[in-house]
């Protein structure tokens, strides 16, 4: 798969900063011609605010909302009504500090989608040398009952879900190379893991090609900024 982000924005001082996101995903392959996705088959995008407070030296806490809309198109050729744009609402949050800086994203989709998601987690980034970095983090994803049901599908238990809540753990690892003032490379890998033993089951009863307890991924990027 290939990801493209794009941010654009301007500083509007005291006020933070004003801008616009896209963000893309692209199939870079046709062994599964069935499911095969074309080029740009995810596609969000839309305004932003983006707002920093200094509490201390080396200490600040970072705020980032999003309205936007998703926008897919051929992520399913054997379905039609898999091409269709829903709506949604994202904060980002995070304390940025010489120690571990704790992380969260909550997002509500409505219209054209209904559910509640979040992740949270903690990071920390260790200098190494010659503009090289290493950051480990670990985050749990999950969100409310639907939410629940769209990532793992249905509880074979038939108890329902309930309320929702955390329903997958992973772990990642990112190698940063600050290459110049407007440049850097990183690669990453990740450990997405399944919690929970019902959670467990109903995934991996799940017919599904892409359901999976466990998996590893991992990529390769440049950042530019300018």
């Amino acid at each position: 798969m290939q990801v493209t982000s794009l941010r654009a924005g301007c500083d509007a001082g005291a006020f933070g900063r004003f801008g616009l996101r896209n963000w893309d995903v692209s199939s870079l392959t046709g062994r599964r011609s069935d499911v095969h996705r074309h080029a740009c088959y995810h596609t969000e995008f839309g305004p932003t605010w983006q707002y920093g407070v200094d509490i201390a030296e080396g200490w600040r806490f970072k705020s980032d909302l999003t309205r936007s809309w998703t926008v897919y198109r051929g992520f399913n050729r054997a379905h039609d009504s898999s091409n269709r744009t829903y709506h949604w609402w994202q904060v980002e949050q995070s304390l940025e500090n010489p120690y571990i800086a704790p992380f969260y994203r909550l997002r509500r989709t409505f219209r054209g989608n209904d559910y509640m998601y979040f992740k949270a987690g903690v990071r920390r980034r260790f200098p190494l040398f010659g503009g090289l970095s290493i950051t480990p983090s670990v985050f749990t994803e999950g969100g409310n009952a639907r939410s629940w049901r769209r990532t793992l599908g249905e509880n074979v238990s038939g108890s329902g879900w309930g309320g929702g809540g955390v329903n997958s753990m992973s772990f990642r690892i990112e190698f940063d190379w600050n290459v110049s003032d407007w440049a850097s490379a990183f690669c990453y890998v990740e450990q997405y893991d399944v919690i929970g033993g019902d959670a467990r089951k109903t995934n991996g009863a799940s017919p599904s090609r892409c359901a999976h307890n466990d998996w590893t991924h991992g990529g390769v990027g440049l950042r530019l900024r300018f």
